[in-house]
């Protein structure tokens, strides 16, 4: 890993941390970065950019790889965007302020592997918009789908949690219906789907 890349994505561990900043747990980043590294993939797109740790990760994957990263929180997106220009990264990762049903309607081309990290509740919403900009072999890694293990759960889940727990079980429903899906249950869970079509 570059040691510019390697410093940044220290910093925003660091970071994330200290001010209680969500970024990919340690258990999904190896998950994470061999996905990316074994299938290759040309153009991602990742929703939820936080702080640009995990999008960081993505291009350390894989050299080859362009990175559309989408983050509604402006003071998230702006330490995201200089932890991307202090990494070297600006040709390679490009960041997008906004909320992503906006920005996913705006996008055009293939996109080869998409990350979902955004608002949990509507990971099947930008999935169906994303699907129209997908390549016919594209990888989509949902990340937190389990939460907290409330979507397994037989229990009835707490008020508070009810819509994205019925929001991320129609998800899976949804992607082991059309995909070709596999869930592993490290950290608070995570789903690769590879696109059959």
């Amino acid at each position: 890993m570059d040691k510019f890349v390697s410093k940044v994505m220290k910093e925003l561990e660091f970071e994330a941390e200290t001010y209680n900043i969500p970024i990919i747990r340690e258990s999904e980043r190896q998950l994470l970065f061999k996905t990316v590294y074994e299938n290759k993939p040309k153009r991602i797109l990742e929703i939820g950019t936080a702080i640009g740790f995990s999008a960081l990760l993505m291009a350390t994957a894989n050299d080859d790889a362009i990175i559309d990263t989408v983050e509604k929180d402006t003071k998230r997106f702006e330490r995201a965007k200089k932890a991307i220009e202090d990494a070297n990264m600006t040709e390679r990762i490009n960041c997008i302020s906004g909320d992503a049903d906006k920005v996913i309607s705006e996008l055009s081309g293939n996109y080869d592997f998409v990350y979902l990290d955004g608002p949990k509740g509507q990971y099947l919403n930008h999935l169906k918009k994303i699907e129209k900009i997908l390549s016919e072999k594209a990888v989509i890694v949902a990340d937190n789908v389990l939460f907290k293990g409330l979507v397994k759960s037989v229990e009835y889940p707490p008020h508070r949690y009810r819509t994205i727990v019925v929001r991320l079980r129609e998800y899976l429903e949804y992607v082991n219906r059309e995909y070709s899906t596999v869930i592993y249950e490290e950290g608070d869970g995570m789903a690769i789907s590879f696109r059959n079509k």
